[in-house]
């Protein structure tokens, strides 16, 4: 099964997607920090991080770069998923090396499965 990392610190928002994308045939690890985010990549190399990007202790911008400079992690796509970007943030975003940005106010679960199948297709 395909293996996401989910990191949102909204404990309602988290079980919303973690069920859905659970339902969909995904494994689903989560983090609620940035901090938390980063040490679970780095022992589990997901196939795929949703991440939002207003997280405690690290923020998710951070995190992005940080995941971006670790050669074991630099191929894993990073889904930004937020509702606190601009125009500007984005294309900041895109620099980092985000691999979509998303915004979480029109991102049902279901187009957030539809997303991560086509980003990366599921394992059997």
């Amino acid at each position: 099964m395909t293996r996401v990392l989910l990191v949102e610190d909204n404990p309602v928002v988290m079980a919303v997607y973690r069920s859905g994308l659970s339902m969909a045939g995904f494994t689903v690890d989560t983090a609620n920090d940035g901090a938390a985010a980063l040490a679970h990549a780095a022992a589990t190399t997901p196939d795929v991080i949703v991440l939002d990007l207003m997280l405690p202790i690290i923020d998710g911008f951070e995190v992005l770069r940080r995941i971006r400079a670790d050669p074991t992690l630099t191929h894993v796509p990073v889904l930004v998923f937020s509702n606190s970007y601009t125009s500007d943030r984005t294309n900041e975003l895109w620099s980092a090396g985000a691999t979509q940005v998303l915004a979480k106010a029109t991102m049902t679960p279901k187009k957030l499965v539809e997303v991560l199948q086509a980003v990366v297709p599921p394992k059997p």
